[in-house]
C-alpha cells in the first residue's frame, strides 16, 4: 500500500488515554454458539465481514495479549496492599489527596475532568465532575488513565518522562534501565530497577500541586518528600505518630509475608512497588472487537466494523490510517508527535505553552509532542487530549479530519470557558490567555510535518467513532465489577484516611 510511513488522523489519535483492572484473560478458543431453545444461533456474514475478515487476516490481528499472564491478580497481597494505598490520603503530604482523587476505577481510571484538581479541592472527597477548586487549576495536563498501564513497555506520562532506555555505561557497556526526572533525561535511575508502573508511582507524591501541597518544608528533594511519606506510614523517624491511627505495618507483612520492622519494610521502595502492582493489576482487555476477533461475527454492529476498516485501512486506500501510530494489542506504537490539540491553561511557562515532549528531549521534532496513548476503553477516559480540549470522541476525529476548523471551533466556542469544567468557573479566562497564539503556532508546526488529515465524511467519522467505543471492556462499563478495584467497605483501612468519595459521575455514589 502507499505512505504507509505518513501520519495520518487515527493513525494519531491522541486521547487523554493520557495518562493503569484485571479482567479474565481473553480467550484464545473459537467463539461457540450458546445452547439454549428456539432457532439456532446464526452467524451472518455480511459484505463488511468479509472485507474486515481480510484485513484481520492481512494484517495478522489476535485478541491474545501477549504480556497479559505475567501481570498480577488483583486478588494477590501485594495489589492488594496497593490498592489500600492508592485510596489512602495518608501518601497526600498534607492528608488531603489519594493516588484515586484524580485516577478512580468508576472513572475510566482517570477522573473526568478535562484538568485536574489537586491538592486545592475545596472537597476533598468529593471526585469526577463534580470537583471544584478553591482557587485557580495549577495542573497543565489531563489525568491519564491507569487501565492497562501495566501493559505499557516503553514510557509513561504525556511526555514519557519515565521511560525504559538502553545507554553505554563508563565501560562501554551497553546497559538497559528506566531513566526519570530524578535522574535526568537519557540517565538511568538506579532506584527504580525494572518497573515502569512502580517508577511512576514515585513521582505524583512529589507534585506540591498534585498531592504534596505545601507540607515537609524540610523536604528539599523528591526522595526526601518520599521518605518522610514512608516514615509516615511506617510510624517511625521524624514521622512517627504523625498519623492517629496506624495499622499499615500488619498490611505490609503480611503482603509481604515479613517479620521485618517498619523501618525496614516500609520504605517508599515498597510503597512504589506495592502501588505499581495495584495498578498492573487493572487490566481491562475483554471488549467486543476482542470478542470478534476470537470468531464472534455478532460481538460488533456493522457501523463498528466499518468504522474497523477504515481505522486498520491506509488514507491513500480509502481509509483512516489509524492503525500506523495506533497499532498492536494496546492500539499505540507509545511514539511522540504533535497534533495541535487546543494549548489551554497555565501551560509550563511564562506563555503559557505546554512544549510537551521538547521540555524533556529537546529535539526539534518534539515541539508540541505528546505520547501517543493506547485506546482500549477509550470511550470511558473523555475529556481527551493533553489538555482535556475535547470533550467527545466526535470532536477528537473532527481534529483529525480538518484540525484548524476544530482549533476555530474551540476558541469560536469560548476556549476553556465552553467546557463543562469551567462553564461556572469565574476564572475561566484566565485559563484562555495566549491559549489561541499558542494553539496556532502548534498547528503550524503540524502543517509542515508528515500529518495527512484523512478526507472522511460524517457517516465516516461516525463508524469510525463506533469503532472506538468496541474496544471497551466489559467490566471497565459495569459498575458492579468494577468495583473489585476499590476497597469494599470490609477491607481494612489502615489509617481512616481512606478516599470515601461523597459524590462521582454527576452526583451518584
Amino acid at each position: 500500500m502507499k505512505h504507509k510511513n505518513r501520519i495520518s488522523l487515527g493513525a494519531l489519535i491522541f486521547l487523554s488515554v493520557s495518562s493503569v483492572h484485571l479482567q479474565a484473560k481473553p480467550s484464545n478458543e473459537p467463539h461457540r454458539p450458546k445452547k439454549g431453545h428456539g432457532k439456532p444461533f446464526v452467524q451472518i456474514q455480511t459484505a463488511v465481514d468479509i472485507q474486515l475478515q481480510e484485513i484481520v487476516a492481512d494484517q495478522n490481528l489476535s485478541s491474545t495479549i501477549p504480556d497479559l499472564s505475567a501481570l498480577p491478580h488483583i486478588s494477590e497481597p501485594l495489589p492488594q496492599l496497593g490498592m489500600k494505598l492508592f485510596f489512602s490520603k495518608a501518601l497526600g503530604a498534607e492528608k488531603t489527596v489519594a493516588c484515586a482523587s484524580c485516577h478512580h476505577p468508576r472513572l475510566g481510571g482517570a477522573d473526568g475532568l478535562s484538568l485536574p484538581i489537586g491538592t486545592n479541592a475545596i472537597n476533598p472527597d468529593i471526585i469526577g465532575p463534580l470537583r471544584l477548586t478553591s482557587d485557580t487549576i495549577n495542573i497543565p495536563r489531563n489525568s491519564p488513565t491507569i487501565f492497562n498501564v501495566g501493559l505499557a513497555n516503553s514510557s509513561l506520562f504525556w511526555d514519557g518522562r519515565v521511560q525504559r532506555i538502553t545507554t553505554t555505561d563508563t565501560s562501554g557497556n551497553e546497559v538497559s534501565g528506566i531513566t526519570t526526572p530524578d535522574s535526568g533525561f537519557g540517565n538511568i535511575d538506579e532506584r527504580v530497577g525494572n518497573d515502569l508502573v512502580g517508577a511512576l508511582s514515585r513521582f505524583p507524591v512529589t507534585s506540591r500541586e498534585e498531592m504534596r501541597g505545601q507540607a515537609f518544608p524540610n523536604a528539599l528533594d523528591n526522595q526526601s518528600v518520599r521518605e518522610h511519606l514512608a516514615q509516615r506510614i511506617g510510624n517511625y523517624g521524624e514521622q512517627a505518630n504523625d498519623l492517629d491511627k496506624n495499622e499499615w505495618i500488619r498490611e505490609f507483612k503480611k503482603a509481604f509475608n515479613s517479620n521485618d520492622t517498619s523501618q525496614s519494610l516500609i520504605t517508599f521502595d515498597s510503597i512504589a512497588l506495592a502501588l505499581g502492582q495495584y495498578q498492573a493489576s487493572i487490566n481491562l482487555v475483554n471488549s467486543p472487537w476482542h470478542d470478534y476477533l476470537r470468531g464472534n461475527q455478532n460481538a460488533m454492529t456493522q457501523a463498528q466494523k466499518r468504522g474497523a476498516s477504515l481505522f486498520f485501512t491506509q488514507i491513500s486506500d480509502g481509509g483512516a490510517g489509524c492503525v500506523n501510530c495506533h497499532g498492536g494489542t494496546r492500539f499505540t506504537n507509545d511514539g511522540f508527535f504533535n497534533l495541535a490539540f487546543p494549548q489551554y491553561g497555565i501551560g509550563l511557562n511564562e506563555h503559557n505553552s505546554d512544549q510537551g515532549r521538547f521540555l524533556i528531549d529537546s529535539e526539534q521534532r518534539n515541539m508540541f509532542a505528546f505520547r501517543v496513548p493506547g485506546l482500549l476503553n477509550v470511550e470511558l477516559t473523555a475529556p481527551y487530549g493533553h489538555s482535556g480540549a475535547y470533550e467527545t470522541l466526535e470532536e477528537v476525529v473532527a481534529h483529525y479530519v480538518d484540525p484548524q476548523n476544530a482549533i476555530n471551533d474551540f476558541f469560536e466556542k469560548g476556549g476553556a470557558c465552553s467546557l463543562r469544567q469551567f462553564t461556572q468557573d469565574q476564572h475561566c479566562q484566565s485559563l484562555n490567555e495566549n491559549a489561541l497564539e499558542n494553539s496556532q503556532t502548534a498547528l503550524n508546526l503540524l502543517q509542515l510535518s508528515p500529518f495527512v488529515a484523512p478526507p472522511l465524511n460524517t457517516g465516516q467519522q461516525a463508524d469510525l467513532v463506533a469503532f472506538l467505543k468496541a474496544l471497551t471492556d466489559k467490566c471497565a462499563k459495569d459498575p458492579r465489577c468494577i468495583r473489585k478495584f476499590e476497597p469494599s467497605p470490609r477491607t481494612p483501612d489502615p489509617d481512616n484516611l481512606r478516599l470515601k468519595v461523597q459524590n462521582i459521575l454527576l452526583g451518584r455514589t
